[in-house]
């Protein structure tokens, strides 16, 4: 219910800057202001994420994941929301719809996980709802291994409670602020 109540709120206090973002994406490249995806939820349950779109139409296809703050699919407008992370901001109707929480392992893409799929103890990244922020977003982001991701996630499951949702939360934001670590180049 919190996270529900936070997203509403959020979505309330972020529509404008949230339609201000939509031109700007619409007038700096052709396609759709939102970009789709099916990503891993609970149970390994697949689910539509929703965020503001910050490469080419079909970048994914074309080159798969950018990990590179130089990839050519990235649009201008996209460069400054992925820094920010404020493509995420959509993901608040993920929250709403109850496909997300605003703390837990981050969703990924079911090609992602078939590496894992055997591994017991990864699998436990499924047992809850998957959020906007994870432990991984703290300190190391996108320049963590899966690996590392995983393991913390692990972690994170095993010790979850309000508190340390909490706790996280204010050092996430700590963490977007700064800018630091949004692409794997950028490990420190």
């Amino acid at each position: 219910m919190i996270d529900c109540f936070l997203s509403v709120t959020g979505l309330i206090v972020c529509a404008i800057p949230m339609l201000i973002i939509a031109l700007a994406i619409k007038i700096d490249s052709k396609g759709p202001v939102l970009f789709k995806q099916k990503r891993l939820a609970k149970n390994e349950q697949v689910f539509t994420i929703y965020k503001f779109r910050t490469m080419c139409v079909n970048a994914y296809e074309i080159g798969g994941i950018a990990n590179s703050s130089n990839d050519s699919r990235i649009t201008r407008v996209g460069a400054v929301l992925r820094r920010t992370s404020l493509d995420e901001l959509p993901q608040m109707i993920n929250i709403i719809k109850g496909d997300m929480a605003i703390i837990g392992p981050r969703p990924i893409l079911p090609v992602e996980f078939k590496k894992y799929k055997n591994n017991k103890k990864y699998r436990h990244r499924h047992d809850v709802i998957p959020g906007l922020f994870c432990t991984v977003d703290i300190d190391l982001r996108a320049s963590a291994t899966r690996e590392q991701q995983f393991d913390m996630d692990i972690d994170y499951i095993r010790n979850i409670s309000f508190h340390s949702d909490l706790k996280y939360f204010c050092q996430i934001i700590k963490t977007v602020v700064s800018g630091k670590n949004v692409y794997r180049e950028e490990e420190k």
